[in-house]
């Protein structure tokens, strides 16, 4: 009876038939042992009308889905897409252009996106990309939901208008809603944290709590679950802002545990927080 229920509620599962089957995993090694197994992949290994309704439903009020364009976010396309190399080069050559110390001083969305448009971002933008959906229970709120769409809309015309043709509008796009939502949280867990390194820091409250897979075949995982998966119907979330707090690898604050497709933006990131933390501690000093 105890693997009965342990089956069920570990990882926990919440399935209703026709409706939702979506598995939440937040144990280390089973991130990482379900990522390695080949069962499952990302999102838009599936072509995005036969994705479960409630998949399409929550991602096109996100920044990671575009659905009058049809465009997913990259880290959301699979390997295998023809696209996937190109676009990931494109991004580490945007990447490598670095950065002064000057722009520390300056708004970090602003650091981030120059490099893609050769220009900053106005104001009504990255307002607007404050609003997109960043959980799923904001998208049981119509009124969140309605404003969610539109702020969308609204960031993903500005980028289609202004980005090079080389360049993936949504892959951008994204760029500029994940640094804005994430400032105002990562600048006081620096400010809180002057002396710690920033490793300890973003292994402790990562960026990004969570990343949705999509079932290839059936599977137990090993015999992790009661009952198998079901091809592009089970989503599988794997929580890795709760596996980097428990290991402290920046592997799961940045990928799934493991090196392999681990986020372009890493090294930039860390540089950029240690300088940036470094001139917080200047300016508390300062004024002290």
């Amino acid at each position: 009876m105890l693997n009965l229920i342990k089956a069920w509620f570990y990882p926990l599962r919440i399935y209703i038939p026709y409706v939702i089957d979506v598995i939440m995993v937040s144990d280390p090694e089973h991130i990482k042992r379900i990522e390695a197994s080949g069962d499952v992949d990302r999102l838009h290994t599936y072509s995005s009308g036969t994705l479960p309704w409630w998949v399409r439903f929550y991602f096109r009020a996100t920044k990671f889905y575009d659905e009058d364009r049809d465009l997913w976010f990259l880290p959301l396309e699979s390997t295998s897409d023809p696209s996937y190399a190109g676009r990931r080069a494109y991004f580490e050559d945007k990447v490598s252009t670095g950065y002064t110390q000057e722009d520390v001083a300056h708004e970090m969305v602003q650091v981030v996106n120059w490099r893609f448009f050769g220009e900053e971002i106005p104001p009504p933008i990255t307002d607007a990309a404050k609003c997109t959906l960043q959980t799923f229970g904001e998208a049981a709120l119509p009124w969140r939901y309605i404003a969610a769409r539109r702020a969308q809309q609204r960031v993903m015309t500005h980028c289609a208008a202004r980005l090079p043709k080389d360049a993936h509008v949504l892959d951008v796009a994204h760029n500029i809603g994940e640094v804005v939502q994430a400032a105002a949280g990562t600048l006081l867990r620096l400010r809180d944290n002057l002396d710690k390194p920033v490793e300890e820091i973003f292994t402790s409250h990562a960026p990004t709590p969570q990343v949705p897979r999509i079932a290839i075949r059936s599977s137990t995982f090993g015999g992790l679950l009661l009952f198998p998966t079901r091809a592009a119907k089970t989503v599988v979330i794997f929580k890795i802002g709760k596996a980097a707090a428990k290991t402290r690898d920046l592997l799961f604050t940045f990928s799934t545990g493991r090196p392999e497709r681990a986020c372009v933006f890493q090294d930039f990131f860390l540089a950029f927080m240690r300088d940036l933390q470094k001139a917080l501690r200047q300016m508390e000093n300062s004024d002290s």
